[in-house]
């Protein structure tokens, strides 16, 4: 009988020994899938088309623009139009705080100004855009709905 344990021993070691492998093997093939799903639950956030109106004030007067904001699929860069003549791409600049900060580029040809960075962060079902205006800008805020495709 000791025989036959002394034999099995071995054996159990090498078993476990296997399967703390597959373990330890197959947990760190399930991080990057992990990772990846997150990636992909977190991306498309601001992916879109996006409108409404942005109110500020400045000097004593109220200010509103209607603005048409793109998103692209990465986040990475898009497009904004305020008018058939004040329109351009947008570049993002950074992250932070949740929010995706664009620098507003104008189209040649265009009639306004550029260098205003849109920060925008997803609410629910609505985005919240607050423009950090360029020198001699002014700020304003408000929140877009998605623009559904027909």
């Amino acid at each position: 009988m000791k025989r036959a344990t002394a034999r099995a021993t071995p054996l159990v070691l090498v078993i476990a020994a296997l399967l703390v492998g597959a373990t330890a093997t197959a947990g760190s093939a399930a991080t990057p899938g992990i990772a990846r799903a997150m990636r992909l639950s977190q991306r498309g956030l601001l992916t879109g088309t996006w409108t409404g109106t942005l109110t500020g004030s400045a000097r004593g007067s109220i200010h509103q623009e209607r603005i048409l904001i793109v998103v692209n699929t990465h986040e990475s860069a898009g497009s904004w139009k305020v008018s058939p003549t004040c329109h351009g791409s947008l570049t993002l600049d950074s992250i932070s705080g949740g929010y995706h900060h664009y620098r507003r580029r104008v189209a040649s040809g265009g009639s306004c100004l550029g260098g205003d960075i849109d920060c925008l962060m997803r609410t629910g079902a609505k985005m919240y855009d607050s423009v950090t205006p360029r020198p001699g800008g002014y700020a304003l805020t408000g929140s877009l709905h998605r623009v559904r495709s027909r």
